[in-house]
């Protein structure tokens, strides 16, 4: 749990008064100066909103009370070689950051027609784990893999090939080069606050889309 010396270590990089921390964690003020100067031994929930907000603001708590700017809050997939599919690397970025969580795997703008064999089979490894997966799609599409209930229609004419993930606390999105034939590279932001913005903007559309009621996938489910 959160030490008093590294909640006000976190407040100096981050340059926040004792306001601005209370302002993000919900925790009074008040509470916070009393908790800096030991005058108070707080509840551990309490520590703990306190320790999410600066968390979500990019500070890794280090042991022996130290305190640093996490270096993962962004990361590019790129392409090495012709063989290399990043795909299959995002999908072991999910499994690691999902892992034993029964956690959830929201894609957007998706196509199963464009899947290959290793791709599907690393998929269904992160099932067997207990990851589960819903999946947004082009209206219309019938090529469905997998069971009718992931999946939910996107309106007419707002699919776009640039499929976008949000898992855990991470939200991944697909980068389409115009300068390097057309070369694809994937983008992974580590933000608890944007991961549930586009966690709810995808439920959002779940709700309004309709169930696909046929697939013409060889071996897909209904």
């Amino acid at each position: 749990m959160i030490t008093r010396e590294q909640m006000k270590a976190a407040r100096a990089l981050l340059d926040w008064s004792q306001k601005d921390l209370a302002e993000k964690s919900g925790v009074s003020e008040p509470t916070i100066k009393l908790i800096e100067t030991a005058k108070i031994h707080s509840k551990p929930d309490t520590l703990q909103q306190i320790q999410e907000a600066i968390e979500v603001a990019g500070i890794e708590f280090l042991p022996q009370k130290g305190v640093r700017f996490r270096d993962d809050l962004l990361t590019v997939l790129e392409k090495d070689g012709e063989q290399d599919n990043i795909y299959l690397r995002l999908l072991d970025d999910m499994y690691y950051t999902l892992k034993g969580t029964h956690g959830e795997i929201l894609h957007s703008f998706v196509d199963n027609s464009l899947s290959p064999p290793e791709v599907l089979a690393k998929e269904r490894l992160l099932r067997a784990d207990g990851i589960n997966f819903r999946h947004l799609v082009r209206h219309g599409d019938t090529h469905l893999i997998y069971p009718l209930d992931e999946y939910r229609y996107l309106p007419k004419g707002s699919y776009l090939n640039n499929p976008v993930a949000v898992y855990g606390d991470k939200v991944a999105f697909n980068v389409i080069s115009k300068t390097q034939k057309n070369e694809t590279s994937i983008i992974i932001i580590r933000n608890q606050q944007i991961a549930e913005i586009k966690r709810r903007e995808f439920q959002v559309l779940w709700d309004y889309g309709t169930t696909p009621q046929k697939t013409t996938a060889k071996g897909g489910r209904a």
